[in-house]
């Protein structure tokens, strides 16, 4: 089980890596703890961060919110609120 998830893990940052993500983790005590960043076209850069029990979950944590932050809704809602 715990390589499967090691496994999937690796799978994930490889992808956000391959999306343009500049992801860096370590250790924190018992944790795992990582950030990722993307610089945008318009010179603005997005960011993510978590920390879990295991590699594996901070590593679907990561992808996860990354995902997130790329929605279309949520860069045009940060530029509303931006905007006001």
């Amino acid at each position: 089980m715990a390589e499967t998830e090691r496994t999937e893990g690796a799978i994930l940052l490889l992808w956000l890596r391959l999306l343009g993500w500049q992801i860096e983790m370590g250790r924190e005590g018992d944790y795992a703890v990582g950030v990722g960043s993307h610089f945008q076209a318009d010179g603005g850069t997005l960011r993510v961060g978590g920390c879990a029990r295991t590699e594996g979950e901070l590593a679907l944590q990561l992808f996860e919110q990354a995902m997130r932050r790329l929605e279309p809704g949520h860069i045009n809602a940060k530029h509303d609120l931006t905007a006001a």
